[in-house]
C-alpha cells in the first residue's frame, strides 16, 4: 500500500468515525432529554475533534515523511512543522471553549429542571 493510499483510507475511516459520533450525539441527547443547544456543542464538539484528529493525522504524516522516508532531522521550527503545530494549539483552544460552554448549558439545565419531592418513609 503506497502512501496516497494509506492517507486515503485513514482519512476515510476518520470521516467515517466522525459521522458516526455526529449520529451518537443527536440520539444520547434525544434520549437524555437535553437542549437543542446542548445537541449543538456536542456536535461542534465532535467537529473540533475531528478537526484536531485531522491535523494530528497531517503533522504525523509529515515527520513520518521527513525522518523515515527521506532521512532528515525532524525539528519543530521548521515553518511547515510549526504551522500545523500553531494549528493544533488554535483547534485545542477552541474545542476547551466549547467545553467550558457546554458545562455552562447543561448546569443551566440542571438547575431549571425541578426536583422530584422526596418520598418520606413513614415512621414505624
Amino acid at each position: 500500500m503506497d502512501k496516497k493510499e494509506f492517507y486515503a483510507k485513514s482519512e476515510k475511516i476518520i470521516n467515517e468515525t466522525f459521522q458516526m459520533v455526529k449520529k451518537y450525539a443527536k440520539i444520547v441527547a434525544k434520549k437524555t432529554g437535553e437542549a437543542a443547544s446542548v445537541t449543538k456543542l456536542l456536535i461542534q464538539k465532535a467537529t473540533m475533534e475531528h478537526q484536531i484528529a485531522k491535523t494530528c493525522s497531517r503533522l504525523g504524516s509529515k515527520v513520518y515523511d521527513r525522518a523515515i522516508r527521506k532521512g532528515e532531522t525532524v525539528n519543530l521550527e521548521d515553518p511547515d512543522l510549526k504551522a500545523i503545530v500553531g494549528e493544533i494549539r488554535k483547534l485545542e483552544d477552541q474545542y476547551d471553549d466549547i467545553e467550558k460552554v457546554l458545562e455552562t448549558e447543561r448546569n443551566k439545565l440542571k438547575s431549571s429542571k425541578p426536583k422530584a419531592a422526596k418520598k418520606q418513609k413513614p415512621d414505624v
